[in-house]
């Protein structure tokens, strides 16, 4: 005669597996959890803005001089080749302009201690042109301002160096 086990085998979930499976999804969350606390604290500080209560009641007073350079109808074109940086401003008619002064600053928006000023130098065909050696690769943002006379133009523009 045959005897029938009633007794099944244990499968599913059981508390040694309920506990494996909550230690496992704990231990992932406090690595995942320590790589980010980690990164974010050897990681650079990021966007600096200095004075942002007195930028932003200065408000009406950079939609003037937004309004005044729009209507100079002067375009500043940048371009990045070979380690320099070549600006041309041109002016309604698409007749290059040349400026009496060219300054240029590369902000990078990450970490202003990296913040350099250029120094252009004119060329022969009315734009300015400036070195960009020693500047680390990266996005950058460059403060453009363009006197002529008394009127001024100012662009701000991102660029990748790379």
């Amino acid at each position: 005669m045959s005897t029938v086990s009633t007794e099944r085998p244990r499968t599913g979930l059981t508390g040694i597996r309920v506990l494996a499976i909550l230690l496992g999804f704990f231990v992932t969350v406090l690595a995942v959890d320590t790589i980010m606390i980690v990164g974010a604290l050897e990681s650079r500080p990021g966007l600096v803005t200095d004075h942002a209560y007195e930028r932003g009641l200065a408000h009406n007073e950079i939609l003037a001089a937004e309004a005044r350079q729009a209507a100079l109808g002067w375009r500043i074109a940048l371009t990045l080749a070979d380690g320099r940086m070549i600006l041309v401003v041109r002016d309604r008619t698409d007749t290059v302009l040349v400026p009496d002064r060219v300054e240029l600053r590369l902000i990078r928006p990450t970490e202003a201690s990296l913040d350099r000023t250029l120094v252009p130098r004119p060329l022969a065909d009315g734009g300015w042109q400036a070195d960009l050696a020693g500047i680390p690769a990266g996005q950058w943002e460059v403060a453009v301002m363009v006197v002529r006379g008394t009127e001024r133009m100012d662009l701000l523009d991102r660029v990748v160096i790379r």
